[in-house]
């Protein structure tokens, strides 16, 4: 990507996936130098697009919640919890684009080139296990999407052209006109894009969101770890000197004051990534349960083994997300909380009292770890993903205890 050329290589390509699916609903990061109605005239049909398939979903629900119609009601699950969960991801995201844009310009800046053994083998671990987590979210999500929005098309050809029955045309999900969108064929293909692509939007901007928080946290641990090797190297001096300083062997090595510097300014993006993101960190942990338990009712209600994959497809993006998320808050936290331990266990004593001063300035700030929280009130961390899933799974339990006694 053109905005990400100016970066690092492996900070880029980390970036690309969350990118990309967030520029198919308009979010454009990195562009604050653009004109204004050049960055933004796209959102005139999207938002129109949006709208309409907003309203036209509303209108159609209290068609169907009735018992008679239940199994209706059952297959339109996925696209009203990927609209509402989208677009209160859209109205969190949208006005933080320049938050955004500028913590990743900054992240970006501090980025490391320069990398010892033990550095680079690390980085290179912990980089790949990202990629490799936002290409399996990416498919996932792209695999899911497809499934749920072209099998109703691939039903209606097979059993109009294949086996020659008078059926219906359905169409992704049900919604109510002011026409009627299986009049004919024309009408019906238009109608099947435009729910296309509307879906396209939502789901770009459903997946994307979470991938750029993901990625945002997982790269800021990353670099947490990176200056923790560099407080391992650092040698205490008794006079105070700045910059990079070279050893016997003609190595570089970092100056405490260099240490500090570059930790406050780590301290100050954790701080800004959390005032971002801690909205949709709430959004995320609050429809893991909702999401669970109404993929499970479409799955009792499915017409057969395609639509039921939609289900456990959906369950399992969405118990993904939060997993993936709650796994990288947790490294920031120990990340930033190890740099204190390594403080602790560098030679202080053998510096002069500015070093020290230093070394304490350090430990003490480290003792409060930095992280991600929902509303700044529950940390983001392996703990709360317990904890989410137990919860989940009781709400589920509960939920299929009724429905067997209902059959």
């Amino acid at each position: 990507m053109n905005v990400l050329k100016d970066f690092p290589e492996d900070f880029a390509k980390a970036l690309q996936t969350s990118f990309y699916m967030l520029q198919i609903f308009n979010v454009r990061y990195l562009e604050d130098d653009q004109p204004f109605f050049k960055k933004n005239w796209r959102f005139s049909y999207i938002s129109a697009t949006v709208l309409i398939h907003i309203v036209s979903l509303a209108l159609y629900i209290p068609e169907v919640l009735t018992r008679e119609m239940m199994s209706q009601f059952a297959y339109l699950i996925p696209s009203i919890l990927v609209t509402i969960h989208a677009t209160l991801k859209c109205l969190v995201l949208i006005p933080n684009t320049r938050d955004v844009s500028a913590f990743v310009k900054e992240l970006g800046s501090l980025w490391r080139v320069k990398f010892t053994p033990s550095q680079k083998q690390e980085k290179d671990t912990l980089l790949w296990q990202l990629n490799f987590i936002n290409r399996v979210s990416f498919w996932i999500s792209v695999i899911g999407s497809f499934q749920y929005l072209l099998s109703p098309l691939f039903e209606t050809l097979f059993r109009r052209f294949i086996l020659k029955q008078d059926f219906d045309l359905l169409l992704p999900f049900g919604s109510k006109y002011p026409f009627d969108p299986t009049k004919n064929w024309l009408i019906y293909i238009v109608v099947y894009i435009f729910q296309l692509y509307s879906m396209t939007l939502l789901v770009g901007m459903y997946m994307g969101a979470a991938l750029i928080m993901t990625t945002s946290c997982a790269l800021l641990g990353i670099e947490f770890l990176m200056i923790k090797h560099d407080l391992d190297q650092v040698e205490p001096r008794p006079n105070r000197e700045k910059g990079y300083v070279v050893d016997a062997d003609g190595n570089d090595r970092p100056s405490i004051e260099m240490f500090v510097e570059r930790h406050q300014k780590l301290l100050r993006l954790s701080r800004q990534l959390d005032n971002v993101f801690t909205g949709m960190v709430f959004i995320d942990v609050l429809f893991v349960g909702i999401t669970t338990c109404a993929f499970s009712v479409m799955g009792q209600y499915a017409r057969g083994p395609g639509y039921m994959l939609v289900s456990y497809i959906g369950i399992a993006s969405s118990m993904l997300t939060v997993l993936y998320l709650c796994y990288y808050g947790e490294l920031l936290s120990s990340a930033s909380t190890s740099i204190g331990d390594a403080a602790y266990d560098n030679l202080w004593y053998k510096g002069g009292k500015q070093y020290k001063m230093a070394i304490l300035f350090i430990i003490k700030i480290s003792q409060k770890p930095c992280c991600l929280t929902s509303l700044r009130h529950v940390v983001v961390s392996m703990t709360m993903f317990t904890k989410v899933i137990s919860t989940t799974w009781s709400y589920f339990s509960l939920m299929n205890s009724v429905y067997s006694e209902e059959q």
